[in-house]
């Protein structure tokens, strides 16, 4: 048993986890619209997805890149905590929590959760006690009972002086399951049921796996089938096109419900209206900046990348780069969803009026390749609340001003680079932001590190900013570091670019 064992398997593909919780949704919905036109689906509603049927059923779905998940696993026993605190503020029996993940269970576990899926417990016990684990965990590192973990691990290593790399977490599990009136000094009194109500929980808990690991392309496909079989059955008058159509409105009518503060849920009896009213509501989403439709790019050019650097022969690095590219997108989709697509991206995008999510991405891209060839951490990374106009930042690194742009006119030509850079921070008022020394990273074609800053002054920002009446500061845009991609990408990575250098040693 190691409590590590979830860290790596729990790696998020950027928006995979979302865009595959849309879909299981869709399913949902019209898996009971026929029998239940009363009960309804709602995303990220108490869980990834909760179904109601007269019963509530929420439903969370994981996505590994192992091949399979153990009973300790991160993800596992986050969702089973989750569930508890949902279970315990309900209190309803005949309710159902489902875990759905694309892999299997390791061949130590897989006695203990199908035995939990036939509902036959010769130990209820045992059962109890791992849910107890589950909230140990989460509480772990929160006062007070991070003091009580702390005395734990002293005391270990005093009756075991002889151990170098003691596994403090499994050893205190194992203290646990022989001492249990100690699960109160690592679980708050007010939150822990009785032992009878624990196992009505896990009485309403299941797990529902696959024998072998389903790769996320697969997973989407299948999904995808099944939400169109089941259309077919209910509205047999459409081509498949029209089903795919008519899918593609209804991921985007719950993502409407995530940012909705009146509607969190589809009711069943809406499906009909959406069916038939598709075509129109088609139109509409591709002429507005619809994020289900930037999800859809997204995720079919993440399978094109990852497919990329495994043919690339970089496979050692695949977990890092889709880690930070995973954790960059995250953030980037949820800034989306709260503050719309054109706001959010202008602060990556010059010389454009639309969105181009995949320029972006590129960026991110970068990002993540030289992060793993770095021989120090550089921390996590994050897009949000930085000095300045810097949009990425690692916490145990810099911050950077992340640019690119449709345009090959700009990539291919220092100045022209450089004057869609200023115009872009003139026009949308970056510069207020501005404190002077930020480094600009340009995904670009030409030679931006070499550029001479003497230009900006005599060539640029005066011809350029009195259209905008506002006549900036020379030595402002001179004071920034004006930097590329080109040497922080995997495959010419340049041992001679001191920029680049600059991520390998962590400086």
């Amino acid at each position: 048993m190691s409590s590590n064992d979830g860290k790596s398997t729990d790696v998020k593909h950027s928006i995979a986890g979302f865009y595959f919780q849309l879909l299981i949704a869709c399913k949902e919905l019209v898996s009971i619209y026929e029998n239940f036109p009363k009960g309804y689906v709602g995303v990220e509603y108490g869980a990834d997805i909760r179904v109601n049927k007269g019963n509530n059923r929420y439903i969370e779905a994981k996505f590994y890149k192992r091949d399979y998940f153990t009973r300790y696993s991160e993800a596992i026993r986050h969702t089973l905590y989750n569930f508890y605190h949902t279970y315990r503020k309900s209190g309803k029996l005949g309710e159902s929590f489902i875990i759905n993940t694309n892999v299997p269970i390791t061949k130590t576990d897989i006695e203990f959760f199908n035995r939990w899926n036939n509902s036959t417990f010769p130990s209820p016990n045992d059962y109890i006690n791992y849910i107890k684990d589950c909230l140990v965990y989460e509480y772990l590192d929160k006062e007070p009972y991070k003091k009580s973990y702390i005395k734990f691990k002293e005391d270990y290593q005093k009756d075991n002086p002889n151990i170098k790399k003691p596994k403090f977490k499994s050893n205190l599990i194992k203290h646990l399951h022989i001492n249990p009136s100690d699960y109160a000094l690592y679980i708050p009194s007010e939150i822990l049921l009785k032992d009878n109500e624990i196992f009505d929980f896990i009485k309403q808990v299941s797990f529902d796996f696959p024998d072998k690991r389903i790769e996320k392309y697969d997973s989407i496909i299948q999904l995808n089938e099944d939400i169109e079989n089941n259309l077919k059955e209910l509205f047999p008058e459409f081509n498949s096109q029209q089903y795919s159509n008519i899918r593609y409105i209804i991921m985007n009518a719950f993502l409407d419900t995530t940012a909705s503060s009146i509607t969190h849920v589809i009711y069943a009896n809406e499906l009909e209206s959406i069916v038939k009213n598709h075509e129109k509501a088609l139109i509409e989403l591709i002429e507005s900046d619809s994020l289900v439709k930037t999800m859809k790019e997204i995720e079919v050019e993440l399978l094109k990348y990852e497919k990329k650097l495994l043919n690339k022969g970089f496979s050692n690095q695949l977990e890092h780069i889709l880690k930070v590219l995973g954790s960059c997108t995250e953030q980037w989709i949820q800034e989306i969803r709260l503050h719309g697509e054109k706001n959010v991206n202008k602060r990556f995008i010059m010389s454009a009026e639309h969105s181009y999510p995949l320029n972006i991405l590129d960026l991110f891209k970068a990002m993540g390749e030289i992060s793993s060839a770095s021989e120090y951490g550089l921390g996590e990374v994050n897009l949000n609340d930085l000095e300045g106009i810097n949009n990425i930042a690692f916490s145990g690194y810099r911050e950077f001003a992340l640019r690119t742009t449709p345009s090959s006119s700009d990539r291919e030509d220092e100045e022209t680079l450089i004057t869609s850079f200023i115009e872009h921070s003139l026009r949308e008022q970056d510069y207020h932001n501005a404190i002077g020394d930020e480094t600009i990273i340009f995904e670009n074609a030409c030679n931006i590190c070499r550029y001479d800053k003497k230009n900006i002054e005599e060539n640029i920002v005066i011809d350029i900013a009195r259209p905008y009446g506002t006549l900036i500061q020379q030595g402002l845009f001179q004071s920034f570091e004006y930097k590329c991609t080109s040497c922080l990408k995997l495959l010419n990575q340049d041992g001679d670019c001191t920029f680049a250098n600059s991520f390998k040693k962590g400086k």
